[in-house]
């Protein structure tokens, strides 16, 4: 995987949409002092190469999801990891998957409407996938912050300006 290089006008737009992702052209042009086609290349740019994704997110809890946990599994026979993975990346109730390195191969975050819901995932859906060997979950009682990936300078390489 490659890194895209990025230099700082492209670097201030990010920051821009992070503090107001509904902020237009116009006025990301008349802040940075550059022309609204300038602005629009460099979004669909940064948008092109998938290193800007536009979303609407939304609060689990507030729209009825309320269960919400961290489950690592463990594969086997190590061959089936991917298939297993593609698998879980088709289930709605996976935010997040990786795979890891350590005593298990894979780290998915559910998000479910309540405890059942979560338990009929974990052992009617996920233990019931070829290749899943062994699960250790872990409940996440109060989530505290979600991440946002915000491009703070000391966060990132210094861009070729």
């Amino acid at each position: 995987m490659s890194s895209i290089q990025l230099d700082a006008m492209d670097l201030a737009i990010l920051r821009m949409l992070q503090t107001d992702g509904r902020m237009s052209f116009t006025d990301m042009a008349t802040r940075l002092d550059v022309s609204v086609g300038m602005i629009r290349n460099r979004y669909n740019r940064l948008a092109e190469q998938r290193v800007i994704h536009i979303i609407g997110w939304t609060d689990p809890v507030k729209v009825g999801l309320n269960a919400y946990a961290r489950v690592l599994l463990s594969i086997r026979p190590t061959n089936c990891i991917r298939a297993v993975a593609d698998m879980l990346s088709e289930m709605e109730e996976v935010s997040f998957l990786a795979q890891t390195s350590g005593n298990y191969n894979l780290e998915i975050n559910l998000i479910c409407s309540n405890n059942d819901h979560l338990l009929q995932v974990i052992h009617d859906r996920i233990h019931n996938i070829e290749g899943v060997f062994e699960t250790s979950t872990t409940m996440y009682l109060e989530v505290m912050k979600w991440a946002s990936h915000d491009v703070k300078k000391e966060r990132l390489p210094v861009p070729n300006e």
